[in-house]
């Protein structure tokens, strides 16, 4: 572990190494604010170049539901601790941290539980912006079989513990998530990393 952790900033507590996490505090920098935040158009902008989508609508929802799971505080800003813990799962997290994190994206009202109401808005306009047609129906259908098949508790809502085995038995809710990662390129100017 003693080379790999003098790779990795421990004072974030990422995966990144020190070189990377300036290059990142350039690029937050360029869009902060004053109070050393961003929002989620600055965000939006930030990422979009790293994030690959099927439609501009898909990538905008994505970027939204990103942001929020980012927002760890939920003042609706993203300080740069934030923004490299966000970024470190994103890129470069262990399975069990991207579950986590695909979690927060689905939990819409930040609950600490998801409701399928939340997985089918996110779903639908996901698979509709893929399908260019509405899949609301296909994917209540899909939502309300999971639930039924996972809802452990019967409570009408998946716990983080629950949606990791709704993950494990439907891995394509985690992977669907890592469908948008476009690993940023070395040599590009507008690359994050």
């Amino acid at each position: 572990m003693g080379n790999k952790s003098s790779r990795h900033h421990e004072a974030h507590g990422s995966h990144f190494t020190l070189q990377e996490i300036q290059r990142l505090k350039k690029a937050f920098t360029q869009y902060a604010d004053k109070d050393g935040t961003i929002d989620k158009d600055d965000f939006r902008r930030a990422l979009s170049s790293n994030i690959n989508a099927w439609s501009a609508g898909a990538q905008y929802m994505f970027l939204e539901r990103l942001f929020d799971a980012f927002d760890l505080d939920g003042n609706h800003r993203i300080d740069f601790s934030e923004f490299i813990q966000g970024l470190s799962v994103f890129f470069k997290g262990e399975p069990e941290e991207k579950m986590e994190l695909t979690f927060r994206i689905y939990d819409i009202d930040k609950s600490g539980s998801i409701e399928p109401k939340e997985l089918i808005k996110v779903l639908a306009h996901m698979y509709s912006t893929f399908y260019n047609e509405d899949q609301t129906e296909r994917v209540t259908k899909m939502v309300h079989q999971i639930f039924e098949d996972l809802d452990i508790n019967g409570d009408g809502s998946l716990s983080v513990t629950e949606f990791k085995l709704m993950a494990i038995k439907e891995p394509m809710m985690v992977d669907f998530v890592e469908e948008f990662l476009k690993l940023p390129e070395a040599e590009k100017n507008d690359s994050l990393l």
